[in-house]
């Protein structure tokens, strides 16, 4: 049981679509020392009604939801509450969304693997300073210089992971999309070196979305790599100008290697 005090708790409002995460970082913070957790929110738009209504001292908020992320949405928050303390949260430990967190107006940005250690922490050096907190209180794990990006588009979770992992393992900087939305948004924040994207994403394409952000990536020379269980999308794939099609199942070994070799193409 947390210990009661006279002074008035910290309020706490979360910003995450899953439900589970919801209940157990609720459960971990009204666990604690003068903390309350005064609303949740599913998602960015749930998240702009509620901090109105709610006008919480602390906003916690995930990163890449569907609908409306956290990277689109707290510049709205930033506009709406300028004194709040926003921390930004996602599974991805990179600096680039660090980066890309800060400067969509979050105070700091967490990697949830380090939450059980770095959040109780940030939400009490926030509400008692009132400011952002140092780049330097963020541990991100260091990665080569020249590390490249990744855009993985895949509405299979078990694949995008799989994918990730792989990447991830072989020091690329891996941000994954499970909609054409959410790939939508990270174009628009994040500036990739290639693309791997599934064809077939529920009712949409991804053939449909490289069309629409075509001039954009031909401009930053962004490799882009189609991947589909049908083989014969191999020759529109070609007819598009993508640079490489891969059939489905694939192998990590050989998407860790088209990797290295389009990624390199770059720098020649």
């Amino acid at each position: 049981m947390p210990i009661k005090t006279n002074m008035p708790p910290i309020s706490v409002m979360l910003v995450d679509d899953n439900p589970t995460f919801l209940r157990v970082t609720t459960q971990f913070l009204e666990a604690h020392e003068g903390i309350a957790v005064i609303g949740t929110a599913d998602g960015g738009e749930q998240a702009l009604e509620k901090a109105q209504a709610l006008q919480p001292q602390i906003i916690l908020i995930d990163l890449a939801m569907p609908n409306l992320p956290g990277l689109k949405a707290i510049p709205r928050l930033r506009k709406m509450l300028p004194q709040v303390g926003i921390i930004a949260l996602t599974v991805m430990n990179t600096k680039s969304f660090q980066d890309a967190a800060l400067k969509a107006g979050a105070d700091t940005f967490i990697p949830k693997s380090h939450m059980r250690t770095k959040l109780l922490p940030a939400i009490r050096q926030l509400t008692q300073s009132g400011g952002k907190m140092t780049p330097e209180a963020i541990d991100i794990p260091n990665k080569r210089q020249d590390s490249r990006r990744i855009l993985i588009i895949e509405d299979d979770d078990y694949l995008r992971r799989l994918y990730g992992k792989a990447l991830s393992k072989a020091g690329y900087d891996i941000h994954p999309a499970g909609t054409i939305q959410e790939a939508r948004d990270l174009l628009t924040q994040v500036r990739f070196d290639l693309l791997l994207c599934d064809i077939h994403m529920g009712q949409a394409r991804g053939t449909d979305l490289l069309t629409e952000y075509a001039d954009t990536l031909f401009t930053s020379g962004a490799q882009v790599v189609m991947v589909s269980g049908q083989a014969q999308y191999r020759d529109m794939c070609e007819e598009m100008g993508i640079d490489f099609f891969l059939e489905k199942p694939v192998a990590m070994s050989t998407l860790v290697a088209l990797a290295d070799r389009l990624t390199a193409r770059q720098s020649l």
